[in-house]
């Protein structure tokens, strides 16, 4: 039985409201304990200024943000000729290129397991500011009309109360000035993790799961398209 015309977009509309106020709830929750207990670094624990960025100066070290020559298909550290890494050089992507905030290490693992799993609004913040301050330093984001960040599918969204992805996509569009559109790309199939698949599995996984809801917002436009992990590019490419 087909659905009803609308049928998906009430439920990402309520989707979108419950997941909103959880949000509300858990930067409610942050103001509090800021107000009780002095700030602190989110992976050592050492106290912070005020005014700090949620990490001290030695994780931020420590994480490995990505600022010297990189593969210009993927973002991958190190020096590649031509431009390009062992990784990437056989794949074919639909996207133009990739920007990379740091690889999956374990203190970047430590955030990102929060941002998904610990209503981490603050992992958020940190991370979508480093990334915007990362693509600011470029010249290709003078180009980005429209950020949109990649879709959890809606039972999926409505477990979390969030999408993280959603959240450093923010970020990102407040610091680069560009309007960030959440709801235009959509995830109509609910997918399997993605972690034990192969290149193949992962492709052929996320094959046809996304779409976009409005063609007119997106149609000749340069978007810059934000997700937490990436891994062999498979989802990007769908969703591109």
């Amino acid at each position: 039985m087909q659905p009803p015309q609308g049928f998906f977009g009430d439920i990402d509309h309520v989707a979108s409201r419950a997941g909103r106020w959880r949000e509300i709830a858990g930067i409610c929750r942050e103001a509090v304990l800021g107000l009780l207990y002095p700030p602190h670094c989110m992976l050592c624990r050492a106290p912070l200024e005020a005014d700090g960025d949620g990490l001290c100066g030695d994780c931020w070290v420590d994480l490995g943000v990505i600022d010297g020559p990189c593969c210009n298909r993927c973002g991958c550290p190190g020096i590649h000729e031509p431009n390009t890494c062992e990784n990437c050089r056989e794949k074919v992507f639909a996207f133009s290129w990739m920007q990379t905030l740091a690889a999956f290490q374990p203190g970047m693992q430590d955030l990102v397991h929060r941002l998904k799993y610990g209503g981490g609004t603050r992992v958020a913040r940190v991370l979508g500011n480093a990334l915007g301050f990362q693509l600011g330093l470029m010249t290709r984001p003078e180009n980005v009309e429209l950020v949109m960040p990649v879709p959890l599918h809606g039972s999926r969204q409505r477990e979390r109360g969030y999408n993280q992805s959603g959240l450093i996509a923010r970020e990102v569009g407040r610091r680069l000035g560009v309007r960030v559109e959440e709801w235009v790309l959509r995830r109509v199939r609910a997918t399997p993790s993605q972690t034990a698949l192969d290149l193949t599995g992962r492709a052929a996984n996320v094959s046809g799961a996304f779409e976009v809801r409005k063609q007119e917002t997106v149609a000749g436009r340069w978007v810059l398209l934000i997700d937490d992990v990436v891994t062999t590019g498979a989802t990007a490419n769908s969703c591109t």
